[in-house]
This record gives C-alpha cells, sequence and structure tokens, in this order.
C-alpha cells in the first residue's frame, strides 16, 4: 500500500511527530510512505523515508490554486492509495485540492485536537464542515475529538477513534535529587504558559520546591520568557528550547504537569506513563479519558487553580506514593500506547475504503 501522510510543518508538535512514528512503522511493514510537509521547519522527525515540502510561505499561501496544482503533481508523481491529513491547516489544503483536481487516492483526515475549540464563527464551522466532506474517512484521537468533531461532520462518512500511540525507549536520569516541574508543549494559547507561571508563583508563597522545565518553542516563546523576567522567576524556570529527545537527562525525581485549556489525548501524557513518570493535568478533553485508564494521571478540574496547586505540593510531599504508583503503569502504558497497535488499526482503515 503507497501512503502520503500530509502534515503542516517539520516542528517538534504532536501530530507531526506521531505522523512520523507512524510513517516510520508503515514503512517497516513493508507499505510504501512519504511525509509532505506544507510549511518550511528546522526539526528532525523521527521519520527515516522521504519528508517533501511543498514550501508554503503563509496561510493565505495555503488558498492559491497554484500550490494545489504543485500538490496534484506531486500526488500524480507518487500515486498514492491513501493521503491523510494531519492537523494544522492540512484538512484545509487536502479538501481543496481534493475539490478542484481528480484524486482517485482515499483520503483521511487525522484529528489529533479538538476543533470546536478554534472556531470562532458561524462561517468557520461552516468552511471545515465542507472541508470535512471532503474526506472518505476520519480518525479522532479519544472519545471526546470525535464527539466535538461529530458536530462539523456528515454522519455518513466513517469516523472512529484511534487513541495516541508513542515510541519511547528507557531514558537515563541525572541523579539529582530536588523536584523538577516539567512541561513539554509548543508556546501557544491552548498550553496555558501564563496560567502554567500563574500556578508556580502563587505555589512558591505556599511552600512549592524544585525548578520548572520548559521544553518547545513557539509563537508566544518570547511573550513568557519577557513575563518570567518580570515576576523574578528567572532562577526557577529553564527554557529549553525543542528537544528530540525531551526525556533524556532529565532529573530523577520529575514530574509532568500539563495546566492546558483543551486537549484532544496529549502525547506528552502517554509518554510520562510509558516511563513511570507522575502526571498532573487538567481534565480536559481526552485527558479524562487517561485518567480513567490510568489512575496515576491526577486530574483536576478545569481552571481550579488552587486544586492544582495543592496536587503540586501533596505530590512534592509524597513523591515516593506517586512515583511508585506510576511506576506500576508502566507496562500497561507500553501496550496501550504502543505504536504497532495503531499502525495495526490505520492499516484496518485503509484496507476497509
Amino acid at each position: 500500500m503507497k501512503v502520503l501522510l500530509l502534515i503542516h510543518c517539520q516542528q517538534a508538535r504532536g501530530q507531526e511527530i506521531f505522523a512520523s512514528q507512524l510513517g516510520k512503522e508503515l514503512l517497516n511493514h513493508g507499505d510504501e510512505v512519504i511525509v509532505v510537509s506544507l510549511y518550511p521547519g528546522s526539526f528532525t522527525l523521527p521519520f527515516l523515508g522521504e519528508i517533501r515540502c511543498l514550501d508554503l510561505s503563509s496561510a493565505r499561501s495555503a488558498w492559491n490554486p497554484k500550490n494545489w496544482r504543485r500538490f496534484y503533481s506531486l500526488i500524480k508523481e507518487f500515486s498514492p492509495d491513501i493521503i491523510q491529513a494531519n492537523g494544522g491547516d492540512t484538512l484545509k489544503f487536502l479538501a481543496l485540492t481534493a475539490r478542484f483536481f481528480s484524486l482517485k487516492s482515499k483520503l483521511i483526515f487525522n484529528n489529533g485536537g479538538v476543533m470546536g475549540f478554534y472556531l470562532k464563527s458561524s462561517f468557520q464551522e461552516k468552511l471545515n464542515t465542507f472541508f470535512l466532506r471532503q474526506m472518505d474517512a476520519l480518525v479522532s484521537v479519544s472519545k471526546f475529538s470525535q464527539a466535538d468533531l461529530n458536530q462539523y461532520s456528515d454522519s455518513k462518512i466513517p469516523h472512529q477513534v484511534i487513541p495516541i500511540a508513542v515510541k519511547i525507549s528507557e531514558v537515563n536520569y541525572s541523579l539529582e535529587e530536588e523536584l523538577t516541574w516539567v512541561h513539554i508543549g509548543g508556546f501557544t494559547p491552548e498550553k496555558n504558559h501564563q496560567g502554567l507561571i500563574q500556578l508556580l508563583q502563587d505555589g512558591i508563597k505556599i511552600g512549592l520546591n524544585g525548578n520548572l522545565y520548559l521544553i518547545g518553542d513557539g509563537p508566544l516563546k518570547s511573550k513568557i520568557i519577557e513575563e518570567v523576567g518580570s515576576k523574578d522567576l528567572g532562577e526557577r524556570i529553564r527554557f529549553l528550547g525543542s528537544l528530540n529527545n525531551p526525556w533524556d537527562n532529565l532529573p530523577g525525581k520529575s514530574v509532568l504537569i500539563l495546566p492546558s485549556l483543551i486537549e484532544g489525548m496529549p502525547g506528552v501524557i502517554a509518554e510520562a506513563l510509558c516511563l513511570g513518570i507522575p502526571v498532573i493535568a487538567y481534565r480536559v478533553g481526552g485527558v479524562a479519558e487517561l485518567e480513567e485508564e490510568f489512575p496515576s494521571v491526577l486530574g483536576i478540574p478545569p481552571n481550579h487553580s488552587q486544586a492544582f496547586i495543592q496536587a503540586m505540593l501533596d505530590v512534592q510531599e509524597n513523591y515516593g506514593f506517586y512515583s511508585k504508583r506510576a511506576q506500576q503503569m508502566k507496562e500497561k502504558a507500553k501496550v496501550y500506547f504502543s505504536m504497532s497497535r495503531a499502525a495495526r488499526n490505520f492499516l484496518n482503515l485503509y484496507q476497509s475504503l
């Protein structure tokens, strides 16, 4: 089978990393796979095959018919059985290309987020409904994401849930004994870095210890750096940028904290579970489903900052207990989030179309 995986950009984001790892798994299965990126990027994605870039310059360029034609030429050259759009502008770009050119490939949208969070008008809702109608099948990362997408999609289009999958090896932790709070995610509004900084500042006032590591890049990073400076938190917060292996060399006593405003099903939580690292997160989107499956995830009601801080203090005071409970979930997590399992599910879907 020939599969074309369309991604937004070569960046350290969950959708791109998952698509790359899925492509790698499909290659190992014997399928032909290429990854096509709409926008240029410098992050090294974990895909050993060919990554082509259409070099779009802006969101407006995704509406340019000349770029649809360039993509169509690439499609004709590769002749894929499946074209799968994976987040960002990929649904829009694939749908518009399909509308104006005759594509023989089956089209799939892999929905790793919560579309409704980003749609601010009835026009945007109708436009995305139009895009979704061009697809032959839909995949959502969680039941929450599926229910959200169903508001805008045609019920006749097959739509199934395939949970997030990750491929991560054991890591070598440093021997530091000081507790470290870790956040991995792009500097975008939904990741709520401002709220995270406020949680740390308020927690410090009532006895919260340890440093905060912020791993990732994004449009709001400079603003957050400035805010950290204004709050005199520079000695407690470290900006590490985008890392190919973010879990490597973290202190042995680490806790993932994720106060996001919305999530489909966070890959970083899956990675933490596979490594036996305690997790504290707002119970938004698919996080509730992960908490139900893995009790070691401490889910906090959305926007309840005091409850989030109290959970951090509780983990700080009883780290041994929470670490042991997280370690007990490791083997189950490795099976649940297996990339080979996800690849089988996607292949079954491809073959059914």
